[in-house]
């Protein structure tokens, strides 16, 4: 079964330049940097409820990434998902093994991979990940904090959701609701913004679906990455952190939730939307 959403992937060309901006950012060093198979590097930065993969996009290959574009990996446990997701009517790419080996040193990570069709998941990347070891890549750890942001109310605390945009709401419904099953908690249109909005809910984590609540659907159109929504302990004390730091923010906003503050990072975010946001209940 599906226990979690073990990471967000986001394609960068420029890696070296991403994995600095973001740890400025989040307020700490990735936990692990390592290098796949196919020669393409990796930062993690680790959450309590996610990993964040920022992969360098290098050259070849049947497709190359855009900036910015992002991904989905799925934690699977207990046995192999392709019988139980075929029942559902899901089809699912064969187990690939894959390797990983560590930069400066460290154990080799090595996991099983399955693609997910990318027609059910309407184009947008979706992977389930198998039999990982070692399994401390989602482990927290001891946080090395930047310059500035040695106080962990100025760095970021977790993932509040992962944004995926859709000119077809129901299709991608069925998709993570039937086929992947998982929690719906929510499907509402917000005729004054003129949104519909689909939550669902893992360990944690929200995948929030964002449609045009006046657009038809558009079957042909495929999901694209929405972007990322951060918790933060405090938002006043990370957004002067930022601003100090040279980064381009929005000013400090109530949210759309009732008690909220948010604000938007635009850059540099490395073509990622990116939303900070300080929960109603102390973090």
């Amino acid at each position: 079964m599906l226990a979690r959403v073990h990471s967000a992937l986001v394609q960068v060309p420029d890696f070296e330049a991403a994995r600095r901006d973001y740890a400025r950012m989040v307020g700490f060093e990735p936990a692990r940097l390592e290098r796949g198979e196919g020669g393409a590097r990796s930062a993690f930065f680790v959450f309590p409820n996610i990993a964040l993969e920022l992969r360098e996009i290098t050259p070849g290959g049947a497709e190359t990434p855009r900036p910015g574009q992002g991904g989905l990996r799925l934690a699977w446990e207990d046995g192999d998902p392709a019988q139980t997701l075929a029942d559902r009517g899901l089809a699912i790419g064969p187990g690939q093994s894959q390797r990983a080996s560590a930069l400066g040193g460290g154990a080799e990570r090595v996991w099983t991979r399955h693609v997910l069709d990318r027609s059910a998941s309407r184009g947008f990347p979706v992977e389930l990940v198998v039999d990982e070891s070692p399994d401390s890549i989602l482990e927290p750890g001891e946080r090395v904090a930047v310059e500035g942001a040695e106080d962990r109310s100025a760095q970021f605390h977790a993932l509040d959701h992962v944004v995926v945009m859709s000119p077809a709401p129901d299709e991608t419904r069925a998709f993570y609701g039937d086929a992947l099953g998982i929690r719906l908690a929510l499907d509402k249109t917000f005729d004054q913004r003129g949104v519909r909005l689909i939550f669902f809910r893992l360990a944690g984590l929200t995948i929030e679906i964002g449609a045009r609540a006046s657009a038809d659907p558009g079957p042909d159109q495929p999901d694209r990455f929405g972007g990322l929504a951060w918790q933060v302990p405090d938002i006043d004390a990370v957004h002067a952190r930022l601003a100090a730091d040279g980064f381009d923010l929005s000013e400090v906003r109530s949210g759309h939730k009732p008690g909220t503050s948010v604000c938007t990072v635009r850059d540099p975010v490395h073509g990622v939307p990116t939303l900070l946001i300080q929960p109603v209940q102390p973090i």
